[in-house]
């Protein structure tokens, strides 16, 4: 019962919402670039530091390219 009474109260709103399709800035589209490493970095700590980077950078490129290529469906 009180469920048939919520959508009644939701469905009395004369609010109207509209969805504008807008490009996405190309500011969000570029790639990453990495950081340089921090100068007393040990050998052990460079391969660890390395692998951490080409993770990082690997997945912020495939979000970036599935952004690209959402836009350009869209468009």
């Amino acid at each position: 019962m009180s469920m048939f009474l919520m959508i009644l109260l939701t469905g009395c709103t004369k609010e109207r919402k509209v969805y504008v399709n807008q490009p996405i800035s190309e500011n969000l589209l570029t790639d990453c670039l990495p950081l340089l490493p921090p100068k007393p970095l040990t050998f052990a700590g460079s391969i660890k530091y390395n692998e951490h980077l080409l993770n990082v950078i690997e997945k912020c490129n495939q979000d970036k390219q599935s952004i690209r290529a959402l836009n350009k469906s869209i468009y």
